[in-house]
């Protein structure tokens, strides 16, 4: 599943961008969980780095969408941003803070299926934390770090990069927190 926020004060265009993910999303069978911010403040007051795409307005009250990517870069390097704007002159300033693309309003569909592939290819989905809890022990990981999941008489081994972690339990109960990049080739095993 891809973790969408929309930034954007117009109603209207936020609707537009929101129905047109919605009907890119059902034609290529993609799960996106899609949410709405009226304005920057409203998406970094409280930041939390879950979102695997932002597509931001430039032109908004108060925190404009330029000032509010360099504040976001300071909290979240990794999500992947877009910019949203009437006019293509904020294209180059784009750059500086490592904007993915950006789309020119209003945004056609033609536009969103010309660009989001590779948009979605640079988010990561499926790099979501993993969460492995080992008796008092938590360890948290990108996805995109865990290799595989096999499970030997309920103990269970973790192969990262880092080496292989250790934990107890069974393999249902990892395999319903792993998101879809994942996948079960025996019983004893989920490769990603």
């Amino acid at each position: 599943m891809y973790r969408i926020a929309v930034v954007e004060d117009q109603p209207g265009d936020a609707r537009q961008l929101m129905t047109l993910l919605k009907r890119f999303a059902g034609e290529r069978e993609l799960s996106f969980d899609v949410t709405h911010f009226s304005s920057a403040e409203a998406l970094l007051d409280d930041y939390r780095r879950v979102w695997d795409l932002i597509f931001m307005d430039i032109q908004l009250p108060g925190l404009d969408g330029m000032a509010a990517a360099h504040r976001l870069r300071e909290l979240d390097a990794a999500v992947v941003l877009v910019f949203l704007t009437n006019l293509a002159q904020y294209a180059v300033e784009s750059y500086e803070v490592e904007a993915t693309d950006y789309l020119l309003k209003p945004i056609t569909a033609a536009a969103l299926e010309l660009k989001l592939p590779r948009i979605l290819g640079r988010c990561g989905a499926g790099t979501r934390d993993v969460v492995i809890r080992s008796g008092v022990t938590t360890l948290r990981m990108k996805s995109s770090e865990l290799y595989y999941v096999e499970i030997y008489d309920h103990h269970i081994q973790f192969g990262t990069g880092e080496g292989v972690k250790r934990s107890y339990g069974t393999l249902k109960e990892i395999e319903k927190d792993l998101p879809d990049c994942f996948f079960r080739v025996n019983n004893q095993t989920i490769v990603n």
